[in-house]
Protein backbone atom coordinates (compact mmCIF):
# COMPACT_ATOMS: atom_id res chain seq x y z
CA UNK A 1 0.00 0.00 0.00
CA UNK A 2 1.53 3.41 -0.91
CA UNK A 3 1.38 6.01 1.92
CA UNK A 4 1.08 9.68 1.58
CA UNK A 5 2.31 12.54 3.93
CA UNK A 6 1.83 16.03 3.32
CA UNK A 7 4.10 19.31 4.53
CA UNK A 8 2.80 22.41 3.57
CA UNK A 9 5.73 25.54 4.27
CA UNK A 10 4.01 28.90 4.69
CA UNK A 11 6.45 31.19 3.55
CA UNK A 12 6.53 34.87 3.19
CA UNK A 13 7.28 34.71 -0.81
CA UNK A 14 6.95 31.62 -1.38
CA UNK A 15 4.61 28.30 -0.30
CA UNK A 16 6.14 25.00 -0.81
CA UNK A 17 4.28 21.88 -0.84
CA UNK A 18 6.21 18.30 -0.31
CA UNK A 19 4.12 15.23 -0.58
CA UNK A 20 6.24 12.57 1.11
CA UNK A 21 5.23 8.74 -0.85
CA UNK A 22 6.10 5.66 1.40
CA UNK A 23 6.36 2.97 -1.41
CA UNK A 24 5.62 -0.70 -0.73
CA UNK A 25 9.26 -1.31 0.20
CA UNK A 26 9.42 1.30 2.78
CA UNK A 27 11.32 3.44 0.40
CA UNK A 28 10.35 7.62 1.12
CA UNK A 29 10.27 9.78 -2.06
CA UNK A 30 9.65 13.69 -2.01
CA UNK A 31 7.85 15.45 -4.83
CA UNK A 32 7.94 19.34 -4.02
CA UNK A 33 6.57 22.53 -5.87
CA UNK A 34 6.76 26.02 -4.88
CA UNK A 35 4.37 28.82 -5.38
CA UNK A 36 4.17 32.78 -4.92
CA UNK A 37 3.05 34.05 -1.77
CA UNK A 38 1.63 37.68 -1.89
CA UNK A 39 -0.71 37.18 1.44
CA UNK A 40 1.63 36.35 4.69
CA UNK A 41 3.93 39.45 5.91
CA UNK A 42 6.10 39.25 9.60
CA UNK A 43 3.56 37.96 12.19
CA UNK A 44 -0.16 38.03 10.34
CA UNK A 45 -1.86 37.30 7.09
CA UNK A 46 -3.31 39.64 4.28
CA UNK A 47 -5.95 39.34 2.27
CA UNK A 48 -6.74 36.36 3.75
CA UNK A 49 -9.74 35.28 1.43
CA UNK A 50 -6.98 35.38 -1.63
CA UNK A 51 -4.47 32.79 0.26
CA UNK A 52 -7.13 30.33 0.85
CA UNK A 53 -8.26 31.12 -2.65
CA UNK A 54 -4.76 30.13 -3.69
CA UNK A 55 -4.41 27.21 -1.02
CA UNK A 56 -7.38 25.76 -2.21
CA UNK A 57 -5.87 25.77 -6.18
CA UNK A 58 -3.17 24.02 -4.85
CA UNK A 59 -4.97 21.61 -2.65
CA UNK A 60 -7.03 20.83 -5.86
CA UNK A 61 -3.62 20.35 -7.92
CA UNK A 62 -2.55 18.07 -5.70
CA UNK A 63 -5.50 15.51 -5.31
CA UNK A 64 -5.46 15.68 -8.99
CA UNK A 65 -1.52 14.30 -9.61
CA UNK A 66 -1.62 12.12 -7.08
CA UNK A 67 -5.37 10.37 -7.94
CA UNK A 68 -5.98 10.66 -3.97
CA UNK A 69 -9.90 11.87 -2.62
CA UNK A 70 -8.53 13.56 0.28
CA UNK A 71 -5.38 14.83 1.73
CA UNK A 72 -4.54 13.64 4.99
CA UNK A 73 -1.52 14.00 7.81
CA UNK A 74 -1.08 17.30 6.28
CA UNK A 75 1.79 19.53 9.18
CA UNK A 76 2.07 23.49 8.44
CA UNK A 77 5.46 24.75 8.83
CA UNK A 78 6.06 28.74 8.98
CA UNK A 79 8.81 31.09 10.50
CA UNK A 80 7.60 34.49 12.20
CA UNK A 81 9.72 37.24 14.14
CA UNK A 82 7.57 37.13 17.15
CA UNK A 83 8.24 33.05 17.85
CA UNK A 84 8.90 32.93 21.76
CA UNK A 85 11.21 30.51 23.63
CA UNK A 86 10.77 29.10 27.27
CA UNK A 87 13.08 27.31 29.28
CA UNK A 88 10.89 25.75 32.25
CA UNK A 89 11.74 23.29 35.05
CA UNK A 90 9.69 20.15 35.49
CA UNK A 91 8.67 17.55 37.63
CA UNK A 92 7.19 14.35 38.76
CA UNK A 93 7.30 11.45 41.74
CA UNK A 94 7.06 8.49 40.52
CA UNK A 95 7.14 4.58 42.29
CA UNK A 96 10.52 2.23 41.73
CA UNK A 97 11.34 3.10 37.73
CA UNK A 98 10.61 6.01 35.24
CA UNK A 99 7.81 4.75 33.23
CA UNK A 100 6.89 6.87 29.98
CA UNK A 101 3.70 8.37 31.59
CA UNK A 102 6.11 9.61 34.34
CA UNK A 103 8.27 11.19 31.26
CA UNK A 104 4.81 12.94 29.87
CA UNK A 105 4.01 14.21 33.35
CA UNK A 106 7.39 15.69 34.09
CA UNK A 107 7.11 17.75 30.79
CA UNK A 108 3.57 18.51 31.06
CA UNK A 109 4.48 19.95 34.52
CA UNK A 110 6.98 22.42 33.00
CA UNK A 111 4.18 23.51 30.83
CA UNK A 112 1.76 24.23 33.38
CA UNK A 113 4.61 26.10 35.68
CA UNK A 114 4.84 28.27 32.21
CA UNK A 115 1.61 30.10 32.64
CA UNK A 116 1.08 31.73 28.97
CA UNK A 117 -1.11 34.23 28.07
CA UNK A 118 -2.58 33.91 24.51
CA UNK A 119 0.36 31.54 23.79
CA UNK A 120 0.14 28.70 21.56
CA UNK A 121 3.07 25.76 22.35
CA UNK A 122 4.57 24.26 18.69
CA UNK A 123 7.71 22.62 20.06
CA UNK A 124 7.97 20.64 23.44
CA UNK A 125 12.20 19.71 24.02
CA UNK A 126 13.40 18.05 26.78
CA UNK A 127 16.87 19.34 27.51
CA UNK A 128 17.69 17.44 30.33
CA UNK A 129 16.50 15.03 33.24
CA UNK A 130 17.60 14.79 36.39
CA UNK A 131 16.99 11.34 38.92
CA UNK A 132 16.41 12.10 42.44
CA UNK A 133 17.92 15.73 42.06
CA UNK A 134 21.35 13.76 41.35
CA UNK A 135 21.95 11.48 38.45
CA UNK A 136 21.57 13.55 35.19
CA UNK A 137 20.45 11.28 32.25
CA UNK A 138 19.50 11.77 28.36
CA UNK A 139 16.97 8.81 28.07
CA UNK A 140 15.30 8.24 32.17
CA UNK A 141 12.84 5.49 30.92
CA UNK A 142 13.60 2.65 33.43
CA UNK A 143 15.90 4.08 35.97
CA UNK A 144 14.90 3.77 39.66
CA UNK A 145 14.42 6.22 41.66
CA UNK A 146 11.51 8.41 43.20
CA UNK A 147 11.98 11.84 41.53
CA UNK A 148 12.13 12.65 38.11
CA UNK A 149 13.45 17.05 36.97
CA UNK A 150 13.32 18.04 33.57
CA UNK A 151 14.20 21.01 32.13
CA UNK A 152 12.16 21.99 28.95
CA UNK A 153 12.63 24.17 26.21
CA UNK A 154 9.65 25.42 24.70
CA UNK A 155 8.42 27.53 21.14
CA UNK A 156 5.58 29.24 20.90
CA UNK A 157 3.45 31.76 19.19
CA UNK A 158 0.37 34.01 19.35
CA UNK A 159 -2.87 32.16 19.88
CA UNK A 160 -4.43 34.40 17.59
CA UNK A 161 -2.24 33.61 14.96
CA UNK A 162 -2.38 30.18 15.49
CA UNK A 163 -5.93 30.09 15.63
CA UNK A 164 -6.35 32.29 11.95
CA UNK A 165 -4.11 29.22 10.45
CA UNK A 166 -6.00 26.87 11.51
CA UNK A 167 -9.37 28.35 10.36
CA UNK A 168 -7.93 29.07 6.94
CA UNK A 169 -7.41 25.39 6.58
CA UNK A 170 -10.50 24.56 8.53
CA UNK A 171 -12.10 26.29 5.48
CA UNK A 172 -10.42 24.09 2.54
CA UNK A 173 -12.19 21.35 4.93
CA UNK A 174 -8.13 20.60 6.05
CA UNK A 175 -7.40 19.12 9.12
CA UNK A 176 -3.73 20.05 10.49
CA UNK A 177 -1.97 17.65 12.53
CA UNK A 178 0.58 20.38 14.36
CA UNK A 179 1.90 23.34 13.08
CA UNK A 180 5.18 23.96 13.50
CA UNK A 181 8.70 26.20 13.21
CA UNK A 182 10.23 26.01 9.74
CA UNK A 183 13.75 25.36 11.37
CA UNK A 184 12.65 22.74 13.45
CA UNK A 185 11.09 20.93 10.69
CA UNK A 186 14.23 21.05 7.97
CA UNK A 187 16.61 19.85 11.09
CA UNK A 188 14.73 16.34 10.58
CA UNK A 189 15.85 16.63 6.80
CA UNK A 190 19.25 18.12 6.83
CA UNK A 191 21.09 17.54 9.62
CA UNK A 192 23.22 14.85 10.40
CA UNK A 193 22.62 12.31 13.64
CA UNK A 194 26.44 12.84 14.10
CA UNK A 195 26.57 16.44 13.71
CA UNK A 196 23.53 17.28 16.08
CA UNK A 197 25.28 15.31 18.72
CA UNK A 198 28.04 16.96 18.73
CA UNK A 199 26.64 20.22 18.35
CA UNK A 200 26.15 21.97 15.35
CA UNK A 201 23.87 25.46 14.03
CA UNK A 202 21.52 25.39 11.10
CA UNK A 203 20.82 28.97 9.69
CA UNK A 204 18.16 29.68 7.46
CA UNK A 205 18.08 32.61 5.35
CA UNK A 206 14.68 33.76 4.20
CA UNK A 207 12.87 36.86 2.70
CA UNK A 208 12.13 38.56 5.67
CA UNK A 209 13.21 36.53 8.53
CA UNK A 210 16.65 34.84 9.91
CA UNK A 211 16.13 31.80 11.55
CA UNK A 212 19.30 29.68 13.61
CA UNK A 213 18.67 26.77 15.50
CA UNK A 214 21.56 25.27 17.67
CA UNK A 215 21.67 21.34 18.40
CA UNK A 216 23.41 19.09 20.67
CA UNK A 217 23.67 16.00 22.00
CA UNK A 218 20.92 15.10 19.73
CA UNK A 219 18.24 18.04 20.31
CA UNK A 220 17.12 21.42 19.60
CA UNK A 221 19.10 24.02 22.41
CA UNK A 222 18.44 27.12 21.18
CA UNK A 223 16.49 28.62 18.62
CA UNK A 224 16.37 32.53 17.28
CA UNK A 225 13.99 34.60 14.78
CA UNK A 226 15.40 37.91 13.56
CA UNK A 227 13.03 40.47 12.04
CA UNK A 228 15.43 40.72 8.84
CA UNK A 229 15.74 38.58 5.40
CA UNK A 230 17.24 38.29 2.06
CA UNK A 231 14.66 41.07 0.83
CA UNK A 232 15.98 44.03 2.45
CA UNK A 233 19.75 43.38 0.70
CA UNK A 234 18.05 42.86 -2.44
CA UNK A 235 15.74 46.32 -2.50
CA UNK A 236 19.63 47.79 -1.15
CA UNK A 237 20.79 46.44 -4.50
CA UNK A 238 18.28 48.21 -6.32
CA UNK A 239 18.72 50.88 -4.93
CA UNK A 240 22.79 50.98 -5.81
CA UNK A 241 22.43 49.74 -8.94
CA UNK A 242 19.13 52.40 -9.90
CA UNK A 243 17.24 49.48 -11.64
CA UNK A 244 13.56 48.85 -10.95
CA UNK A 245 11.55 45.98 -9.28
CA UNK A 246 11.87 43.66 -12.31
CA UNK A 247 15.45 44.51 -13.54
CA UNK A 248 16.50 43.37 -9.39
CA UNK A 249 14.59 40.05 -9.84
CA UNK A 250 16.43 39.05 -13.13
CA UNK A 251 19.76 39.73 -11.31
CA UNK A 252 18.28 37.64 -8.52
CA UNK A 253 17.83 34.66 -11.00
CA UNK A 254 21.17 35.38 -12.35
CA UNK A 255 23.30 35.05 -8.67
CA UNK A 256 21.74 31.61 -8.31
CA UNK A 257 23.51 28.41 -9.42
CA UNK A 258 23.84 26.75 -12.98
CA UNK A 259 20.72 24.52 -12.26
CA UNK A 260 18.69 27.93 -11.83
CA UNK A 261 20.55 29.79 -14.82
CA UNK A 262 21.12 26.44 -17.50
CA UNK A 263 24.53 26.85 -16.69
CA UNK A 264 25.69 30.02 -19.11
CA UNK A 265 28.47 31.54 -19.14
CA UNK A 266 28.84 34.94 -18.16
CA UNK A 267 31.10 37.76 -20.07
CA UNK A 268 33.89 39.86 -18.78
CA UNK A 269 31.00 42.33 -18.25
CA UNK A 270 28.65 40.26 -16.49
CA UNK A 271 31.58 38.52 -14.50
CA UNK A 272 32.61 42.61 -13.30
CA UNK A 273 28.91 43.06 -12.50
CA UNK A 274 28.42 39.92 -10.09
CA UNK A 275 32.18 40.69 -8.65
CA UNK A 276 30.98 44.27 -7.58
CA UNK A 277 27.30 42.80 -6.62
CA UNK A 278 29.21 40.18 -4.51
CA UNK A 279 31.22 43.05 -2.96
CA UNK A 280 28.20 45.04 -2.18
CA UNK A 281 26.01 42.22 -0.67
CA UNK A 282 28.93 41.22 1.43
CA UNK A 283 29.45 44.76 3.05
CA UNK A 284 25.64 45.04 3.59
CA UNK A 285 25.35 41.64 4.63
CA UNK A 286 27.83 42.37 7.59
CA UNK A 287 26.07 45.52 8.49
CA UNK A 288 22.65 44.32 8.93
CA UNK A 289 24.19 41.54 10.99
CA UNK A 290 25.15 43.80 13.65
CA UNK A 291 22.47 46.21 13.01
CA UNK A 292 20.22 42.84 13.86
CA UNK A 293 23.13 40.85 16.55
CA UNK A 294 22.96 38.16 14.35
CA UNK A 295 27.07 38.14 14.87
CA UNK A 296 26.35 38.51 18.36
CA UNK A 297 24.21 36.29 18.62
CA UNK A 298 26.42 33.89 16.95
CA UNK A 299 29.41 34.22 18.50
CA UNK A 300 27.76 33.98 21.96
CA UNK A 301 26.82 30.09 21.05
CA UNK A 302 29.90 29.82 19.97
CA UNK A 303 31.69 30.41 23.24
CA UNK A 304 29.04 28.07 24.62
CA UNK A 305 28.92 25.38 22.02
CA UNK A 306 31.97 25.82 19.83
CA UNK A 307 29.87 24.97 16.92
CA UNK A 308 32.19 21.66 16.06
CA UNK A 309 29.97 20.75 13.20
CA UNK A 310 29.72 24.31 11.88
CA UNK A 311 27.26 25.68 10.55
CA UNK A 312 24.46 24.49 8.32
CA UNK A 313 22.88 26.68 5.77
CA UNK A 314 20.10 26.52 4.05
CA UNK A 315 16.98 28.96 2.65
CA UNK A 316 16.61 31.38 -0.16
CA UNK A 317 19.69 32.95 -0.18
CA UNK A 318 21.60 29.86 -0.13
CA UNK A 319 21.05 29.29 -3.54
CA UNK A 320 23.12 32.63 -4.20
CA UNK A 321 26.73 31.13 -5.56
CA UNK A 322 28.67 32.77 -3.55
CA UNK A 323 26.59 32.65 -0.16
CA UNK A 324 28.69 30.72 1.45
CA UNK A 325 31.65 32.30 1.35
CA UNK A 326 29.77 35.22 2.58
CA UNK A 327 28.84 34.04 5.71
CA UNK A 328 31.70 32.25 6.49
CA UNK A 329 33.52 35.89 6.21
CA UNK A 330 31.36 37.42 8.53
CA UNK A 331 30.22 35.11 11.27
CA UNK A 332 33.68 33.61 11.08
CA UNK A 333 32.53 30.41 11.95
CA UNK A 334 32.64 26.67 9.29
CA UNK A 335 29.94 26.55 7.36
CA UNK A 336 28.56 24.19 4.77
CA UNK A 337 25.08 23.10 2.55
CA UNK A 338 22.68 20.87 3.69
CA UNK A 339 23.43 16.55 2.89
CA UNK A 340 20.69 14.71 1.42
CA UNK A 341 20.32 12.21 4.78
CA UNK A 342 17.86 10.62 4.00
CA UNK A 343 18.02 10.52 0.16
CA UNK A 344 14.97 11.31 -0.94
CA UNK A 345 15.97 15.05 -3.07
CA UNK A 346 16.47 15.37 -6.63
CA UNK A 347 19.45 17.93 -6.22
CA UNK A 348 21.37 19.84 -3.55
CA UNK A 349 19.15 23.18 -4.41
CA UNK A 350 15.94 21.11 -3.75
CA UNK A 351 17.18 20.07 -0.17
CA UNK A 352 18.12 23.84 0.45
CA UNK A 353 14.60 25.11 -0.72
CA UNK A 354 12.30 22.17 0.70
CA UNK A 355 13.95 21.20 3.67
CA UNK A 356 10.83 22.70 5.58
CA UNK A 357 8.16 21.21 3.37
CA UNK A 358 9.86 17.40 3.59
CA UNK A 359 10.58 17.75 7.37
CA UNK A 360 6.95 19.10 7.85
CA UNK A 361 5.84 15.97 5.61
CA UNK A 362 8.57 13.23 7.35
CA UNK A 363 6.95 14.91 10.90
CA UNK A 364 3.92 13.69 9.83
CA UNK A 365 4.76 10.48 9.13
CA UNK A 366 5.92 9.82 12.06
CA UNK A 367 2.80 11.41 14.30
CA UNK A 368 1.11 8.74 11.96
CA UNK A 369 3.20 5.68 13.13
CA UNK A 370 2.42 6.53 16.75
CA UNK A 371 -1.07 7.88 16.43
CA UNK A 372 -1.71 4.37 14.81
CA UNK A 373 -0.10 2.27 17.20
CA UNK A 374 -2.23 3.91 20.05
CA UNK A 375 -5.27 3.56 18.51
CA UNK A 376 -4.73 -0.27 18.07
CA UNK A 377 -4.02 -0.35 21.30
CA UNK A 378 -6.93 1.48 22.65
CA UNK A 379 -9.24 -0.79 19.87
CA UNK A 380 -6.99 -4.07 21.30
CA UNK A 381 -8.35 -3.19 25.32
CA UNK A 382 -12.00 -1.85 24.06
CA UNK A 383 -11.94 -5.34 22.30
CA UNK A 384 -11.07 -7.10 25.60
CA UNK A 385 -12.94 -5.79 28.03
CA UNK A 386 -16.48 -5.48 25.33
CA UNK A 387 -16.12 -9.23 25.61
Amino acid sequence: MRNFYFGLDLGHYEIKLSVLEETYDGRLISYNTSFKNEYFRKNDIIEQENLISLLNQVIENTLETFDIKRINNLNISLTLPSFQKHIQKGHAIFEDNVKEEDIKKTIRTAKNFLLLNNQEILVEEPLRFLIDGIQEIRDPLGFAGKRLDADVLFISCHKSFYDKIKNIFKALNLEIVNILPSLYCSSKVCLSKKDKEIGVGLIDIGGETISIGVFNEGKLIDMMVFDFGAEILYQDLAVHLKVGFEEIEKIKTDLYKSEFTGGKKTNKKEAKLKQQITKFLEKKLKEYFEEFKISDYVKSVKKGYKFPAGLVMIGGFSLYENSLNLLKNILEVPIKFPKDELNIFENEDEIKKFSSSVGAALLAKEFSKEYGLLEKIKKFFYNFWSR
